[in-house]
């Protein structure tokens, strides 16, 4: 007879995800995780399959508490500023508290695998493009009450927000302080006036 498993799902993907963020993908091992997940490798292999199924949840667990995730949410019916400030806000505020220079996962993610890992590459520039396709809604939406004052093009716009703030994300690894990351913030926000 099997046995139950007698874990929290949530609560060990979770304590996965802080081993995956310190040290990344390569560098976590299975023996890292068994011990910061606080269940055997058995458990690992039989409800994730291997590292990389574990990594692959982890991501998409990541993804949907991401501060992306509330701007794509709100893209078609938000506040265009207000969500576009928002965010910029809470990548500040992340960014500028005690774990601000381990950076985003996602972001480490992309500049650790994605240049050799073409499925993991097709994955994160999927959200991406999900960032990107919700900021040019945003921005549109925006131009259009004429709320943005910008005649610039969105979907330029929108590549350009997502660019610099994942700059910003990378940039606060080295941890400059708050005012430098509000001013990286402030100048994007610029671009829509």
């Amino acid at each position: 007879m099997a046995r139950c498993k007698e874990f929290d799902r949530d609560d060990v993907v979770d304590k996965a995800m802080q081993v995956f963020w310190q040290k990344g993908f390569e560098a976590t091992s299975v023996q890292d995780l068994v011990d910061a997940m606080g269940i055997n490798r058995g458990s690992i292999y039989d409800t994730f399959g291997d590292k990389a199924g574990l990594f692959d949840t982890v991501i998409k667990r990541y993804l949907s508490g991401s501060a992306s995730h509330s701007l794509i949410d709100g893209a078609e019916n938000s506040d265009p500023r207000a969500t576009i400030e928002g965010f910029f806000q809470t990548l500040t505020g992340r960014c500028g508290g005690p774990d601000g220079r381990r950076g985003c996962l996602m972001t480490n993610t992309l500049t650790e695998l994605c240049s050799r890992d073409q499925a993991m590459a097709k994955r994160l520039g999927g959200g991406m493009l999900r960032l990107e396709d919700a900021l040019c809604t945003l921005i549109r939406r925006g131009q259009e009450a004429s709320d943005f004052t910008t005649g610039a093009d969105a979907r330029a716009l929108a590549r350009t927000l997502v660019a610099l703030s994942q700059g910003l994300l990378v940039i606060a690894k080295v941890g400059p302080g708050p005012e430098a990351l509000d001013d990286i913030a402030t100048t994007a926000l610029s671009l829509l006036d």
